[in-house]
């Protein structure tokens, strides 16, 4: 699932889309990485004890895992051990990907209002633009009005992810939704 949202966007009104239209129920614990978007090699050891870790982060505790959505640096990493864990038929993580709407690479496919169509992920080399990391289960594009840059999305993710991490969670305590970034440099 996905929506294309103006950059100034209200966290409120994509918290309420998000329970309310899309059906997430509110995380007890949000994880949020962080990265660089050139590609990189990860050591076949580093980079399964990374994935085996963020998937029982996740699945342990409820969480909402946020990314850049696209398919490229840490977020292919993380891709790649959504993959991995799909592939074991285990439970579904929720994966929102938050990117730029002007540097999405075949946005035609996502142009629409309630259209269900096939997202070609296969990335054009010549492209200056990237394609969407598909082992995501949401994304929420940014759009600023530019093409080719990022940027859009930042000052959104920021102020959605302190607006998740206010709500008050449903145990004993009431407790607020932690907030965990993890940054990793590629």
């Amino acid at each position: 699932m996905y929506v294309r949202v103006s950059f100034d966007t209200k966290p409120d009104l994509l918290l309420h889309l998000m329970t309310k239209e899309w059906q997430l129920e509110l995380p007890k614990l949000l994880i949020s990485v962080h990265g660089g978007l050139q590609n990189f090699e990860l050591q076949p050891k580093l980079k399964q004890v990374f994935g085996k870790g963020l998937i029982k982060a996740a699945m342990t505790t409820g969480a909402w895992i946020f990314t850049g959505g696209v398919n490229t640096g840490v977020i292919r990493h993380v891709g790649d051990a959504l993959k991995d864990h799909a592939s074991k038929s285990r439970g579904k993580i929720c994966t929102i990907g938050i990117a730029p709407w002007g540097i999405v690479e075949n946005q035609e496919d996502l142009i629409g209002r309630d259209v269900v169509r096939p997202y070609q992920t296969m990335s054009n080399p010549m492209s200056k633009l990237t394609v969407l990391n598909s082992m995501h289960s949401h994304f929420i594009l940014a759009d600023n009005g530019t093409t080719g840059k990022y940027g859009a999305e930042v000052k959104l993710r920021r102020q959605l992810e302190k607006h998740i991490s206010l709500q008050k969670i449903n145990t004993s305590k009431s407790a607020a939704v932690p907030t965990h970034a993890s940054r990793q440099i590629g």
